[in-house]
């Protein structure tokens, strides 16, 4: 994962359910004030938002996307090139994290440490890298 440095970063937080998709925004709302946050229901919603607007980090989860989550993630990436997808799933073998990566997410997270990790990871994601330079997109 390569940090850099986004002073007032826009997350698009893509869910099916509303209720996890309103949880998940309240949780990365209370860690992170300055994370300016969207949400869309499916991929096909979140292509849209991304056609329309900058989202610097789309947080995915893969079961509940409405499409497989690696040929989500890849649609994400090509409509929006320097967005830092972040994959959500229950799923977490070692062989579902390499092809994860290989779509281009920047960091797969655990839906049992969803709390804890996927926060770990936006702060990581955000953060000015050691030298105090920003770290690369991609």
């Amino acid at each position: 994962m390569n940090p850099r440095d986004i002073e007032n970063p826009v997350a698009l937080v893509v869910n099916s359910h509303h209720a996890v998709r309103r949880a998940l925004c309240e949780r990365i709302r209370s860690s992170f004030a300055n994370f300016r946050l969207r949400e869309a229901a499916s991929v096909q919603d979140a292509l849209c938002i991304l056609e329309a607007e900058h989202v610097d980090i789309v947080v995915l989860d893969g079961e509940a996307s409405g499409i497989d989550a690696l040929r989500g993630t890849r649609a994400i990436l090509e409509r929006s090139p320097k967005a830092s997808v972040v994959l959500m799933s229950a799923v977490t073998e070692p062989a579902c994290r390499s092809a994860a990566s290989r779509a281009g997410a920047m960091a797969f997270v655990s839906k049992r440490a969803v709390g804890t990790e996927l926060m770990k990871v936006l702060e990581t994601i955000t953060r000015p890298s050691d030298d105090g330079s920003s770290g690369p997109r991609r």
